[in-house]
């Protein structure tokens, strides 16, 4: 099967590469959010004053122990149930109103509020922040400084929230979706990422292993949206048959999608969809030269991923055999079909990795979205055959 690729490389390279640590690191996280929330809290109210007026390759399942058991224990984890934090996007004075913006919503906020929010003018010239949120959060930065202020106070769930509903609402600037994406990105390095299951997550929980378990056996039991590797990863488990009856470990429910932004060679990363949806992280990608990357709403094709993939360049003729350090797409191919009429005749089409990390972040490819070594290999753990989608936009 030929999976098309190129190798044209050019200098240019994604502003932002996020590696993730393997070891546990929530106190230095925490310290490294903290400052970072404080100083842009100064920052943006500094600012403010001033600015005013202005398929699986032959993988086997490998058994913690023989003798199957189909019982299923995993634990969910209890949600709290108080009154959640609101932002209301910014309205210009140009603007005519004729209701009040509907409010970003955060579900459960660990304090509880009794003051209803006060009505939001038809025209404003800032975002009206309610007084239970300033009572709650401390703070009235609009939802940058609300969701550093979270951060700052270890609420990591309602700022994932409220900065996911900042960002899906447009009503923020570009650097304001840039400064939330980077900030999610290091929030759910523990969210998701990380071994621990925070309670109220609702897209994680802790399961307990059985006799007969693997990770591709507790992905199936526990129908899971995501690919057994995702388990290992997060677990930090060198083997994936390193896990033992009794152990509890972490697991992701799924299911991920992607959205890729053709303009700014940018793929973002989302659990679950729609209103409840949560962003995870922002990767660079490399595109197919000449605008030749499909856009439109593709799956992820069951059968279609693949580790150590074989090539063929469709326009040589050369193949290149699996495990091939030469072989232009890397060791993760991701096919795609096309789910919309202007699309579903695309063949070949997928995510892959690549031998050239000089091309992410330029159109240098035969059409696929294309990333780097220890980025591939997440987005190939997280995707799951016949569920994930992929939104390709101009």
């Amino acid at each position: 099967m030929a999976l098309p690729s190129q190798m044209q490389s050019s200098p240019v390279r994604g502003r932002y590469v996020y590696r993730r640590r393997r070891k546990r690191r929530g106190p230095v996280l925490l310290a490294a959010l903290v400052a970072f929330g404080v100083a842009f809290w100064f920052a943006y109210d500094w600012g403010e004053d001033e600015a005013a007026g202005s398929g699986e390759a032959g993988q086997t399942s490998v058994m913690a122990v023989a003798d199957p058991l189909a019982s299923n224990m995993s634990r969910d984890v209890m949600k709290t149930t108080s009154a959640p934090p609101r932002w209301t996007p910014a309205v210009t004075q140009s603007a005519v109103v004729e209701e009040p913006a509907a409010p970003i919503q955060v579900p459960d906020p660990i304090e509880a509020v009794v003051e209803e929010p006060s009505p939001v003018p038809a025209s404003v010239d800032e975002p009206q922040i309610p007084v239970e949120v300033t009572q709650a959060v401390g703070t009235t930065g609009g939802p940058i400084g609300m969701g550093a202020a979270l951060i700052e106070q270890g609420r990591f769930l309602e700022a994932r929230a409220l900065l996911t509903q900042a960002i899906d609402s447009g009503a923020i600037s570009a650097s304001e979706a840039l400064e939330a994406r980077q900030m999610l990105g290091m929030v759910n390095e523990e969210l998701v990422f990380g071994p621990e299951v925070f309670a109220g997550d609702p897209w994680s929980s802790e399961y307990v292993v059985q006799p007969g378990d693997s990770l591709s056996r507790i992905v199936s039991r526990e129908d899971l949206k995501i690919d057994w590797r995702l388990l290992q990863m997060v677990n930090g488990l060198d083997r994936p048959e390193k896990i033992q009856v009794g152990q509890t470990i972490k697991i992701l429910h799924g299911p991920f999608h992607a959205e890729v932004n053709k303009r700014n060679h940018q793929l973002d990363l989302f659990m679950g969809e729609g209103p409840e949806r949560a962003f995870v992280k922002s990767y660079t990608v490399g595109l197919g030269q000449f605008d030749s990357t499909p856009t439109g709403r593709f799956r992820v094709r069951k059968g279609q991923k693949i580790v150590n993939p074989t090539w063929t360049n469709p326009r040589t003729g050369e193949f290149y055999p699996a495990d091939d350090p030469e072989n232009p797409i890397g060791e993760y191919w991701l096919g795609l079909e096309g789910l919309d009429a202007t699309n579903k005749g695309e063949r070949g089409f997928g995510i892959h990795g690549t031998i050239e990390p000089d091309s992410i972040g330029t159109d240098s490819s035969m059409g696929c979205v294309r990333l780097r070594d220890g980025e591939i290999d997440t987005i190939y753990a997280l995707m799951a055959e016949g569920v994930s989608t992929i939104d390709v936009r101009q």
